[in-house]
């Protein structure tokens, strides 16, 4: 017999023994209790009626009470317990309480995988609350600056006797039944009460050592007494009261004091329309924002949208939105992919489709920053992260914000800023209060796209229009920081049907301001007619949501804590006047979108052939034989049995990074449009992304842009560029691009740009040249090490940067010259030096993919190692 026989024997014996010991143990422990007594079981326990503790009687005969230090408080307390002990709503109290406890006695405990179901079966509040013997303040802490009373400790002598009991009765799993039945004779010990505001208001209730416990308990299996495990309950209460309610350990406790807020609730209340008028909000106060240096000042916005931040600059403006989604069957309901950004100069995951039900929360061209607080910088993380997630996952998205401009507009009606709302102390608006002051962007009105474009649009007019809508961004003046900051500043904005959050953030001023907490509000709540003014304290939502999910604060370890209360409270005072005016309607001729179909234009569907498996867009499931049906408009993917289901059941919807945007002025204005810098930066990025991903046309070429102008009035309504000499075509374009080093950025002088530059430039254009950037950008400088590569590529990105947007400013002061010059010459160079400037930017974009690719690949080879 070999050595693995022997093992195998060896443990197969100690099995079997271990087997048979326990079902001879359970044998005999059966036949033990079948030989005890039935035992009969009160279905009732016997009712006390309320009588004062003894203590409290001897005083009233003696005439004492209205001396002793507790008296009043037991007096009043006493008398409450005797009106309310036997009401429905105090027992239904106590009860849900009880079963909360015995359900994580049966959820979370060795003990309760024994058992199926544990029922409490009777409940009796005894005769008498609980003696106060002394009471007295042992702690008391006041804020300096506002005189608050930050923290309250109360030290408690109590003395209870009035007999608290319950029954329960509980289903094993082996077809056991049991019966245990404890009553409360005395409990006497100090206890701590305790009232705090932080980090929010909250208190809580402890002894400081173990307190004297008594008790009487009965237990029955299967209808016998067991009084040998009685003592052994006993036990177990007095530990379960030393673990949970003695002093270092205790439990957050919010009601009957204190009001436990959701500030994310009023996001998923039922919003309505709100009538026109005029929204008076004063900001009274805010307390108990996270430390900070420098002064700290609240940014007020009314919006159609519920958002957490905007951030402008040169390059693009975007919102910040988050969004909460449920996934059905499985899946979420979105499609992602990774590509270029050319508004951030990075390589962004960016939200391809959606299915009819998110419509509402998420749109195509988003960029998604965050998965359930947790940052995603790839399609792997996202899939990871997602997948973690239960059936509620949380999601933080980036959304672009464009800014067009009228006749009418002034280039002061924007400021530039590189923080965006960050920086924003331009004033346009004033409040009541002198030292108050509106942002950059105060008196630019907002309006959403009608054909659900991923881009939230912004309508700058000037001051004289009050027929759009406005966006309206308004911020108090600076304080110093501290727990309580008084603002009391009154702004003031206009309202109308298509407004329905109102927007509040908290700001610390420095170098980068930053944000401190966000909280959007439905404007349902302050715009009723005939209301008198409201005011409400509202709790700050954490400015990124990986702080939630953080255990770093003291308190993370004791029941009850909620981590998205610690980011300090606003108090709100408003007032509204509704207007007699009907709400008004957008005007057409401000900002019109080059899209012609309705939303209800049916799917072009063609059948296509893929390079990799793709996924559905109907019933979002993989496309593995990678030949499917696509949309030529909004470029939806389908298998071929859900074509029907899907041109039945959905509509197309042009794709916005498809079209190009066209800005229109009603017939009758002669003047011609100057359009402001920050509204060329704008138009100028959706083209460096519209040319990251198809590439420009040439003038002359069979799918270009637009015809030629020929008439002088017309120049400037194409981005087409100049007819291009014919070159004659190599067999090989592909072969010809890589073996030339198109891609010259190995060098390390100062000029590497500059000579790829040239070197792009020198070359005709070719449809494969944005593949070939990519293909050729993994390449990157790999000779290097993967830190010192990624350092490498940065610099070359930042110089990109500064030679782009060099290009960008020279690109809008052509532009500008071109519209206001006269001379019909002039006018012509001046457009084809507009083309040469668009070239170059094509140029300077297909560089920026490149070194994109570079370091996406470099991210990945630095993810597997870590792997």
């Amino acid at each position: 017999m070999g050595v693995f026989e022997v093992i195998v024997l060896v443990l197969s014996s100690l099995i079997l023994g271990i087997v048979i010991t326990l079902i001879i143990q359970w044998y005999f422990l059966n036949r033990y209790i079948m030989k005890l007594p039935m035992a009969p079981v009160n279905e009732t326990t016997e009712y006390e009626p309320f009588q004062l503790p003894q203590s409290l009687l001897n005083s009233i005969k003696e005439e004492s009470f209205k001396q002793e230090p507790a008296g009043a408080l037991n007096y009043v307390l006493q008398f409450l317990f005797q009106e309310c002990r036997n009401t429905n709503k105090v027992r239904q109290w106590f009860r849900s309480r009880l079963s909360i406890e015995l359900e994580e006695l049966l959820t979370r405990t060795t003990t309760g995988k024994l058992f199926e179901a544990i029922v409490l079966r009777d409940l009796q509040l005894g005769s008498h609350f609980p003696n106060i013997l002394s009471v007295q303040v042992k702690d008391l802490k006041l804020e300096p600056v506002s005189g608050f009373i930050d923290e309250l400790e109360v030290c408690l002598d109590l003395d209870y006797s009035g007999g608290f009991q319950l029954s329960i009765d509980a289903n094993m799993r082996l077809n056991k039944t049991a019966h245990v039945s404890v009553k409360v004779n005395q409990l006497q010990g100090l206890a701590c009460l305790r009232f705090t505001r932080h980090p929010y208001s909250h208190w809580s209730f402890s002894f400081y050592n173990d307190p004297h416990l008594q008790l009487s308990v009965e237990s029955q299996f299967q209808g016998r007494s067991l009084p040998q495990i009685n003592s052994i309950i006993a036990s177990q209460i007095r530990k379960t009261l030393k673990r949970k309610h003695t002093l270092p350990y205790y439990k957050l406790r919010y009601k009957p004091f204190f009001i436990k807020n959701d500030p994310g609730a009023a996001l998923n209340d039922n919003i309505t329309c709100v009538s026109s008028g005029i929204l008076e909000v004063k900001v009274i106060q805010v307390s108990r924002i996270s430390d900070c240096i420098g002064p700290v000042y609240c940014s007020l916005a009314v919006d159609s949208m519920a958002w957490v931040e905007m951030v402008h600059s040169q390059s693009g403006s975007f919102l910040t939105v988050d969004a909460t989604l449920f996934k059905q069957a499985g899946q979420l309901g979105l499609q992602f992919k990774q590509e270029f950004v050319a508004d951030k100069y990075q390589v962004c995951i960016v939200v391809e489709s959606v299915s009819l039900s998110l419509t509402g929360e998420v749109r195509v061209g988003d960029i998604l920053v965050a998965v359930d607080g947790k940052r995603i910088s790839s399609l792997s993380q996202v899939n990871k992260y997602v997948k973690q997630c239960g059936e509620r996952v949380s999601l933080r998205l980036e959304r672009l914000l464009r800014i067009f401009t009228s006749p009418s507009s002034d280039d002061k009606n924007i400021v530039p800023s590189t923080e965006g709302l960050r920086n924003r102390r331009s004033s346009v608006e004033k409040t009541d209060s002198d030292s108050s002051n509106s942002t950059s962007i105060s008196d630019s009105p907002a309006k959403t796209s009608s054909h659900g474009s991923p881009e939230h649009r912004l309508s700058v007019t000037s001051e004289g229009d009050s027929e759009v809508p406005k966006l309206q961004v308004l911020t108090t003046h600076d304080e110093p920081y501290s727990q309580v900051i008084y603002f009391n500043d009154t702004l003031k904005f206009t309202i109308n049907s298509e407004l329905r959050y109102l927007n509040v953030s908290i700001w610390s001023r420095g170098e980068k301001n930053v944000l401190l907490g966000h909280i959007s509000l439905p404007l349902n709540y302050f715009c009723v007619p005939g209301a008198n003014n409201y005011m409400d304290m509202y709790s700050f939502l954490p400015p990124d949501p990986q702080l939630i999910n953080s255990s770093t604060h003291r308190l993370s370890s004791h029941p009850g804590f909620e981590p998205c209360l610690c980011y300090g409270d606003i108090l709100l005072s408003t007032s509204f006047t509704a207007s007699d005016v009907p709400p008004s309607t957008p005007h057409s001729s401000l900002s019109v979108p080059l899209i012609t179909q309705s939303n209800n234009s049916p799917h072009d569907f063609e059948r296509t052939f893929f390079n990799k498996a793709t996924q559905c867009g109907f019933c979002f499931k993989k496309i593995w034989l990678k030949d499917a049906f696509q949309c030529r408009d909004c470029s939806m993917t389908c298998h071929k049995k859900c074509v029907g289901k899907c041109s039945t059941l959905t509509f197309c919807g042009r794709r916005t990074s498809l079209q190009p945007e066209i800005i229109t002025t009603s017939a009758d204005d002669p003047e011609p449009v100057i359009e402001t810098k920050s509204d060329q930066g704008r138009r100028l990025s959706t083209l460096l992304a519209s040319v990251a991903n198809k590439g420009l046309k040439r003038v002359g070429s069979a799918t270009n842009l637009a015809p030629p102008c020929s008439d002088a009035k017309n120049h400037g309504c194409s981005i087409s560029l100049p007819p291009s000499p014919q070159h004659s075509l190599t067999p090989s374009r592909k072969t010809s691009l890589i073996e030339g080093s198109l891609f010259t950025l190995q060098d390390e002088g100062g000029d590497e740009v500059s000579t790829a530059l040239e070197q792009l430039l020198s070359r005709p254009y070719d449809e494969e040249l944005m593949d070939v950037a990519k293909s050729t950008g993994r390449q990157l400088f790999s000779d290097l090490a993967p830190t010192a590569r990624k350092q490498r590529i940065d610099e070359v990105m930042s110089k990109l940067k500064i030679v782009m947007d060099a290009e960008s400013h020279n690109h809008i002061k052509l532009v500008k010259e071109e519209q206001t010059t006269c001379d019909p010459a002039l006018k012509a160079k001046t457009a084809f030096l507009i083309g040469k400037s668009e070239e170059k930017m094509q140029a300077l974009t297909v560089l920026m993919l490149h070194c994109c690719a570079g370091l996406q690949d470099s991210q990945d080879c630095a993810q597997q190692q870590d792997l």
